[in-house]
């Protein structure tokens, strides 16, 4: 990508995305529950269900990269 031309909502974007997938991958090496947000209800996900995460993309309000 080229950084001039992404503005500064689409690198934050980015950054959250990264992580997100950083605390994921996290929670599950290391066994803990993950809370996330899901049909609006706090859900705590047992860690083996984490990866799965990583294929339910969430919307952040913008664009997909």
């Amino acid at each position: 990508m080229n950084k001039k031309s992404e503005s500064l909502s689409e690198l934050a974007t980015v950054a959250l995305r990264a992580a997100v997938d950083k605390v994921i991958e996290d929670h599950r090496q290391r066994g803990r529950p993950l809370a996330i947000w899901r049909d609006g209800k706090v859900v705590m996900l047992p860690p083996e269900e984490a990866k799965l995460l990583r294929e339910e993309r969430a919307s952040y309000g913008g664009k997909a990269p």
